[in-house]
């Protein structure tokens, strides 16, 4: 029975083979699609899980309040966070305590070998660890101590892939490392490089050691807050009961309750942290929820519109196989038989698209990777999860898509069916589920449309808002610098004095940060300037007399920091910060004497201008600032020199850059030359979106194409049936245009319809979208316009061909017909 059903599920695909190529197709884009955003989609979702103890793993989120109002929630606490909630909470099993060195700038790390140079390299991902970060998360030790607990005093962890550029193929074990802030550090393990899915990516973990050198000292530091703490929970723990008993841990500990400035602790979930958490100090750029359920939906839509397309074709054709059931029912074929045949027919044609769909996913596998940063080469093949989706797509899909065909055509009366007398009607219930699903492809269509021009209309927006100054042409070279030494800001400003000779520069500066970067130095305790007793939270940073000119900044008020005055106790501020200070205009703050600390380390500065740029994306409101000169830099290292050119495009870039890199090496050859383009650094910012944008604008697009393949051979089924009527309307003077008309309106009313029930679902979703930015665009009458009348073009193309084709046969030869 099976042979016979496959051999006439074979005869059908090759009887109509445009149809069957038309439902292959279109099911395998849309599998094909389903998938490649399944395995972003799980990708994302997947961050962090690979630890063991990952259910048990929450990260302490500090938040900042000064008089009661949130200055600022923050990934990173104090020093002895971890090792207090330990000692006070039973729920709390162990915790760890991390510290990034390498946050602020790149870090020189070093190996001497006992002959030959020394090898060195500017690292990213440097950490120091206190507590027990082995016994928390799961970091295979690949060589080395597999046993280790903790790390001992003046020891240290590499990658595997930090042991290949340091070491080659020798082995590290028992070798020293050394950084800017310490020396001879013992490698004692190789561990596993950390996978992508994972928020902390380190490739040295060295043993905690106080970044002031006096950890006794520091171990009871509950000023500094920018440390990662992360704590191991029994397995019966109750968060939420935990949470509340730290507002009396942090008055025992930190004090509060009637202080200005207070802190709040809360705890995030470990698998929580990418795609929900979005903090001051992140370890690295976070995912967006938002983005991946989204995604997570058109992956359904796009599938969603190859089935209803199958099921419409199936449906669409049933007529002419109705002579094809008459003659089976008359043999005495039951509506289970003739069921179990359309099954057949649909699993094969599932199967045969699941076929192509893995094999397009093959050949895009490396630049979907390369465009999200998944890696997808070999995981159809290594993943049994991925293969149940995959399995379970083919029999839902096949059942799905062929039941409601099966049910129709297995009900139709063997008479009627050898007579040809079955007729379709528009007023039946059949025709009207037809019309609703194709309603429901171009509503689905005409929403991805609007949603991706709304998104790409958010995100040209925001890039083209002005900055209040100018990034173009401009290279950024990082010092390494980690303190005030003097013989290096004497060789630092020896260096800006020659590029400054340079003709085809346009000015030099060095700053602790620069646009585009997050400022994380952070001063609770500014005085109000019309209330002496309320604070304000003000970012604090450092810059020099050139930074100004050089980047064209809009200095709206006052006068720049000047080497002629003694600008020793001198600030500019943004407009930002003069609006929190109180002051409604920036001309008034002028010459006002600002403080900040406490009576025993009491601050104060004059405010000699006010600047109005942006110092990070339209993503977030702009920071705060207070500007220092450099007389301030024992607290701010002078971490990045900018040099503005004329032009640093095509080869003149290259000459610049080799330019900058010898004056560098001769001032400085035994730190490395790194550097990057301004512009490029600060679009950065927004790469989730543009990522987003495109991801959504592509599967779009592979969206419209499987409906309209549907469209298309729903409308040729349409027409090739109302041959006769053609040709007798022809002959009774209907022109070509009049049969346009009456041909393609029922589709087109249909467009319109789709389009009525996707404008208004779209403006509430776009604008509820929009919400989190404060900075947005507003949803124009094109936005709405433009897809449907897109969908009705696309509609009139599709199906125009056909119906002309039709229209300029001979009358007679389409009298004929049948």
């Amino acid at each position: 029975m099976l042979t016979n059903y496959l051999k006439i599920a074979f005869r059908n695909l090759l009887k109509n083979k445009i149809f069957s190529l038309i439902n292959i197709f279109g099911l395998a884009i849309g599998m094909a699609a389903c998938l490649l955003i399944l395995q972003y989609v799980r990708f994302e979702l997947s961050y962090d899980d690979f630890h063991e103890k990952a259910e048990q793993i929450y990260r302490v989120r500090h938040d900042r309040y000064v008089d009661g109002e949130l200055q600022y929630q923050k990934a990173q606490s104090f020093i002895p966070t971890g090792e207090a909630m330990k000692n006070e909470f039973p729920e709390a099993q162990d915790y760890t305590t991390l510290f990034r060195i390498s946050e602020h700038a790149d870090i020189i790390m070093t190996h001497q070998p006992e002959k030959g140079d020394a090898i060195r390299f500017p690292e990213k991902e440097v950490y120091i660890a206190k507590g027990n970060f082995l016994e928390i998360f799961s970091l295979p030790i690949m060589e080395g101590q597999k046993d280790i607990q903790a790390l001992a005093p003046h020891t240290v962890l590499i990658s595997t892939s930090a042991a290949k550029k340091y070491f080659g193929d020798a082995s590290p074990i028992g070798k020293t490392l050394s950084h800017d802030y310490a020396y001879d550090y013992k490698i004692v393990g190789v561990f596993e490089d950390l996978p992508k899915n994972s928020h902390l990516k380190f490739d040295f973990l060295f043993a905690w050691a106080s970044v002031s050198g006096e950890e006794s000292e520091d171990n009871n530091n509950w000023r500094w807050d920018g440390f990662y703490t992360y704590l191991l929970l029994t397995p019966e723990a109750n968060v939420k009961a935990l949470e509340e008993k730290f507002p009396a841990f942090v008055r025992k500990y930190i004090g509060g309750g009637k202080e200005s400035v207070n802190s709040q602790f809360a705890l995030q979930p470990l698998t929580a942290i990418h795609l929900h958490s979005h903090l001051l100090g992140e370890t690295e750029p976070n995912g967006e929820a938002k983005i991946v359920y989204t995604l997570l939906a058109l992956a359904i839509f796009i599938l969603l519109i190859a089935w209803i397309n199958y099921i419409n074709l199936s449906t669409a054709r049933s007529l002419d196989r109705a002579k094809e059931i008459g003659i089976r029912k008359t043999v005495g074929s039951g509506k289970l038989a003739i069921i179990q045949q359309f099954l057949i027919e649909s699993l094969l044609v599932n199967l045969l698209a699941l076929a192509v769909a893995l094999t397009i996913i093959q050949l895009m596998s490396s630049s979907f990777s390369a465009f999200t940063g998944v890696e997808m080469s070999i995981t159809l093949l290594q993943q049994p999860e991925l293969w149940m989706v995959v399995l379970c797509l083919l029999f839902s899909g096949s059942f799905a898509a062929s039941l409601y065909p099966a049910l129709v055509i297995s009900s139709f009366e063997p008479i009627k069916a050898l007579k040809g007398k079955y007729h379709d009607g528009s007023a039946g219930s059949f025709f009207n589920l037809r019309h609703t699903l194709v309603i429901f492809q171009f509503t689905i269509s005409i929403s991805l449309m609007a949603a991706a021009m709304v998104v790409y209309k958010q995100l040209t927006f925001m890039k083209s808002q002005s900055l209040g100054i100018n990034i173009d042409n401009t290279l950024v070279v990082n010092t390494h610098a980690t303190g005030s030494d003097s013989l290096f800001i004497k060789h630092l400003f020896t260096l800006k004095n020659q590029l400054n000779s340079i003709s085809t520069i346009k000015g030099v500066t060095t700053s602790y940060d620069i646009p585009g970067k997050e400022y994380l130095t952070h001063l609770p305790n500014f005085r109000h300037a019309k209330n002496t007793e309320e604070l304000v939270g003000l970012y604090f940073t450092c810059m020099d007399g050139d930074f100004i000119p050089s980047f064209n900044v809009n200095l709206v008020a006052g006068r720049n920091f000047s080497e002629g005055l003694d600008d020793q106790y001198t600030m500019i501020m943004n407009v930002e910060a003069i609006q929190a200070l109180g002051f409604e205009n920036p001309q008034d703050a002028i010459g006002y004497e600002v403080s900040w600390g406490n009576q025993h380390n009491l601050g104060k500065a004059k405010i000699v201008g006010v600047v109005d740029f942006r110092s990070t994306s339209f993503k977030h409101k702009n920071y705060p600032i207070a500007f220092t000169s450099t007389f301030f830099r024992h607290f701010f290292p002078l971490k990045y020199l900018t040099i503005k050119f004329d032009n640093i495009s095509g080869e003149n870039a290259k000459e610049n850059i080799a330019l900058v890199k010898s004056r560098w090496e001769e001032v400085f050859p035994e730190r490395p030359f790194e550097y990057f383009f301004l512009d490029d650094f600060f679009n950065l910012l927004y790469q989730e979106e543009q990522k987003f944008s495109q991801l959504l604008v592509m599967f779009t697009m592979l969206a419209i194409i499987v409906a309209c393949l549907g469209l298309y051979a729903i409308a040729s089924l349409n027409v090739v049936r109302r041959t006769k009527e053609v040709g007798v309307r022809k002959i009774l003077g209907a022109s070509i245009k009049n049969l346009l008309v009456l041909l393609s309106k029922k589709f087109m009313l249909l467009v319109l319809l789709a389009g009525d029930i996707a404008l208004p679902v779209i403006v509430v979703v776009m604008r509820k979208w929009m919400e989190n930015y404060p900075y947005r665009t507003e949803i124009s009458w094109w936005i709405l316009v433009v897809p449907v009348v897109f969908t009705l073009a696309i509609t009139a193309l599709t199906i125009g061909y056909q119906i002309i084709k039709t229209s300029l046969k001979n009358p007679v030869s389409s009298l004929r017909y049948e």
